[in-house]
């Protein structure tokens, strides 16, 4: 019997972040049935706290506008310092391009993901815990996915499309082979902890993200409403091997011992959670769909986190793909070429970010980030970016593209190649 005639949902969702949660809602607002397979139990820590704002019209489609606000601090600026100079600068959200959103927010992962998933299951979404996707077998009548619960036997559920939506882990990525390693970034490990009663800026600008830049790497410092501030290293291979073999705590503890501006933003904090560590492998998979099937969010890339676009990203896919599958099963058309719209899509952003990255660890865009306040128009695209506003065509992100290098400003920093004594070395 042909599937679609006897389906248990229009698609099944395997992963509960932001990715699944945000198919799962636009779905629903499609009319269509959706079964999303979370293996956790929900709520769990998570990195990836700092959002952008222009994720903010996703929020407000889903109806989330005064919920987020009411949980979470409000995030109005970025700032940049470089350890080594001492030389610093604030990008204010409202100073972008197109400031249709000029705040994001900080989030604690594991209540902003839950409030994400719950917020699906309210639209609709049958959302099920501790259930682990073990199988799936894509035919051409349908997709046969095998559910291990927690508790309980393994069941099977018919659908009409799949979406891989399991993160890092990308189920379908390693299965078909798809992942490819972006061999240009040069971090590779991140440490991160939270502590209590740091030394963060006041008044409005308390919910600012600080990004401190430093040679073996760059800081995060997100604070969270209340008195407790996520920190985390996002380390570069050659400071990486010059520890290896340390713990996570010796590993974070000697990046802090190099950064005096970090140390200035702890004075007299407490640390309240063990510090952890994450590989921080970019990648890519060659293509994001097939015959019934979608990758959304970091089961299709992931991008270094130094700009905070997972969440964005996540989102946007999760749009994106609720749209094709929508217009596929209207059409009763379930094949590859249906689906290769939505990876345009996703990759418009994904393409703008990657580059940024890599311009980052080419020094460029390091050096410009602490020091455009004198170039109003560089500063502006500079925000727009920080912002998130890559989904939608500009003529500012033609700069993006076409590089910034010779827009960069005399700063009078060495590189970081000449203060480790190897001028042709930029790792």
């Amino acid at each position: 019997m042909a599937i679609g005639s006897s389906c248990d949902v229009d698609v099944v969702i395997a992963g509960g972040g932001p990715a699944g949660s945000t198919t799962a809602s636009f779905l629903r607002r499609h009319g269509r049935s959706v079964l999303v397979l979370e293996r956790e139990q929900f709520p769990r820590f998570h990195i990836g706290e700092s959002l952008l704002p222009c994720a903010g019209d996703i929020w407000d489609e889903l109806g989330l506008k005064e919920e987020m606000h009411r949980r979470f601090i409000v995030k109005p600026a970025a700032r940049f310092i470089h350890n080594e100079s001492g030389a610093q600068f604030t990008y204010y959200f409202a100073n972008a391009i197109r400031p249709d959103y000029p705040y994001a927010y900080e989030v604690q992962r594991d209540e902003f993901d839950h409030m994400l998933l719950e917020r699906s299951r309210e639209l609709g979404a049958d959302v099920r815990y501790l259930s682990e996707v073990r199988d799936i077998d894509i035919q051409a009548d349908g997709v046969r996915t095998e559910v291990q619960p927690s508790e309980g036997a393994p069941y099977e559920v018919r659908s009409q499309v799949f979406v891989d939506a399991t993160g890092r882990d990308t189920l379908l990525g390693n299965r078909l082979g798809l992942k490819v390693a972006d061999e240009l970034v040069t971090t590779n490990a991140a440490c991160f902890t939270h502590f209590r009663n740091c030394n963060r800026q006041t008044g409005s600008d308390e919910g600012n993200i600080t990004i401190v830049l430093f040679d073996g790497g760059w800081w995060w410092f997100i604070p969270f409403k209340g008195d407790i501030t996520s920190v985390g290293c996002v380390l570069q291979k050659h400071f990486s091997l010059a520890h290896r073999g340390a713990s996570p705590e010796e590993m974070f503890n000697a990046a802090l011992a190099v950064t005096p501006s970090m140390q200035d933003l702890l004075r007299g904090a407490v640390r309240i959670r063990p510090v952890g560590t994450t590989g921080n492998w970019s990648y890519r998979c060659r293509q994001f769909y097939g015959d019934r099937f979608l990758l959304v969010g970091d089961a299709a890339g992931f991008i270094d986190p130094l700009f905070s676009t997972g969440v964005l990203m996540a989102a946007y896919g999760g749009r994106y793909a609720a749209q094709a599958i929508d217009a596929a099963l209207a059409a009763s058309d379930f094949s590859a070429n249906r689906f290769a719209e939505y990876q345009q899509q996703a990759l418009q952003g994904a393409d703008l970010f990657k580059k940024l990255v890599h311009e980052f660890y080419g020094e460029s865009l390091r050096k410009l980030l602490v020091h455009s306040a004198a170039h109003p128009a560089t500063c502006a695209v500079i925000t727009s970016m920080l912002a998130g506003d890559v989904y939608r065509p500009a003529l500012w992100q033609s700069v993006v593209r076409s590089g910034f290098s010779r827009d960069i400003p005399e700063s009078g920093l060495p590189s970081r190649a000449e203060r480790r004594g190897k001028p042709n070395d930029l790792t």
